[in-house]
């Protein structure tokens, strides 16, 4: 077994920065950007405040933003009656399109014509929301979300948090508004980071493990454990993700996960088929198809997005300190799958809270504006498209959000990397871990 964590004399590797001692985080400058910190709050402040109204327009029904997006509040509907179907013993409905479309319309909810292809551990985490009348259950799950979400932007960005918040907040506010989990996951993805930064791998792993209910934005994190040899992380997220699938069996049944893969099946071919709203896709796939290529080659292209994404994130697990290669890992997420919806570049919170302290601290404040600018498009673009009028048809959807994510992560991958040996960086002490 191995024994208590000890201190560990700083590692001179070339090409690692140095950071805190005793978190294994780089030092954040009393004024970020050279803004006064007034300015700075007022920021973060504004982004808390559109994500609360995003919530309030969800419990009124969709109007405002939500009818705007075109997604009012039918996908926490289908996320609560999912929930109400776990409970009656007739989950598998869920994965039938027609079987799940009479469900929502029968329980009250908006109707969603698309196909449920979330994996059983999800449906067992909603299930306790069934328990509840729609607008309480959106109430827990949002306030849950939101709180995970903005305790894990403050963790990781410190002063900086409120500027990546509001550098993420399109992403963010398409995501509590639609009653969708983007929140969710970016906010279990910040807190797996935070703990990973800190030293503490086993909880980082633990954490990391939830993501199993959603696992292509885990990819990014598992890929950093691989690379970077954090095999304590990597053994403490597989023990939790193989629990929650061992649960799922327990409550629903084995059988219900070969009525999973089949809805997959049928979803990648509806994928194939164009069936999905490509305008509110952020996919480097959705990007491709929207101009007119062929399935077959976006997905090419996609794949090979999604393999030097996975070897830049190798990469920097080796070369760069751990808070660089953290953010390199989340900003290669959003390239790994075809299926990827602008509320899940709310990851890009967490993300800019672990860049902009770097860009900062090596004085490369020029790029935080095109940094964010992207995170905007990428995050925004299905919103402006409804407003064209993209959601009723009139006008053919075209999507440039999969091409902002690509340009996002490449600009903080070579910015992170160009500026490792910055003066003004910190050199980096790696925490110790097993």
């Amino acid at each position: 077994m191995p024994g208590p964590a000890r201190r560990h004399d700083p590692v001179t590797r070339p090409g690692h920065d140095v950071a805190d001692e005793t978190t294994g985080q780089t030092p954040v400058t009393d004024s970020p950007f050279g803004a006064n910190a007034v300015t700075l709050r007022l920021l973060g402040a504004l982004a808390v405040v559109a994500l609360f109204f995003g919530a309030a327009l969800n419990l009124a029904g969709g109007t405002g933003l939500g009818a705007l997006s075109g997604v009012s509040a039918s996908d926490f509907d289908m996320f609560h009656v999912v929930a109400r179907l776990a409970l009656a013993g007739l989950i598998e409905e869920a994965y039938d399109l027609d079987a799940m479309l009479a469900a929502q319309i029968a329980m009250g909810g908006v109707p969603s014509p698309m196909t449920w292809t979330y994996p059983p551990p999800f449906d067992l985490a909603l299930a306790p929301l069934g328990t509840m009348g729609r607008d309480a259950a959106y109430a827990v799950f949002a306030a849950t979300s939101l709180a995970l979400y903005l305790v894990g932007i403050a963790r990781l960005g410190g002063r900086h948090a409120g500027v990546a918040l509001f550098a993420a907040l399109p992403a963010a506010v398409m995501s509590v508004s639609s009653g969708q989990n983007g929140l969710l996951m970016a906010g279990i993805a910040a807190l797996a980071c935070d703990a990973a930064l800190r030293g503490r791998d086993g909880r980082a792993g633990a954490v990391l493990g939830l993501l199993v209910v959603k696992p292509h934005l885990g990819l990014g994190l598992g890929l950093w454990c691989l690379a970077a040899g954090r095999w304590r992380m990597l053994a403490s997220g597989a023990a939790v993700a193989a629990l929650a699938c061992a649960g799922s069996v327990a409550a629903f049944g084995a059988d219900l996960w070969g009525v999973f893969l089949a809805a997959t099946g049928e979803a990648g071919a509806q994928l194939a088929a164009g069936a999905y709203p490509a305008h509110r896709m952020a996919s480097l796939h959705a990007a491709l198809t929207s101009l007119g290529l062929p399935h077959g080659t976006a997905i090419a292209l996609q794949a090979a997005a999604g393999l030097c994404a996975a070897a830049a994130v190798a990469i920097a697990a080796r070369r760069l300190a751990p808070r660089r290669a953290l953010a390199v890992a989340l900003f290669a997420t959003p390239l790994f799958s075809p299926y990827l919806y602008d509320y899940d570049l709310a990851l890009y919170g967490p993300a800019l809270a672990l860049l902009l302290p770097e860009l900062d601290r090596a004085g490369r404040r020029a790029l935080v504006l095109p940094a964010g600018a992207l995170a905007w498009i990428a995050g925004g673009t299905g919103l402006l498209q409804n407003a064209r009028g993209a959601e009723e048809g009139l006008v053919a959807p075209v999507t440039g959000a999969g091409f902002a994510a690509l340009a996002l992560a490449v600009l903080a991958t070579a910015a992170l990397w160009q500026t490792r040996g910055a003066p003004g960086a910190a050199t980096q002490r790696q925490p110790a871990h097993s």
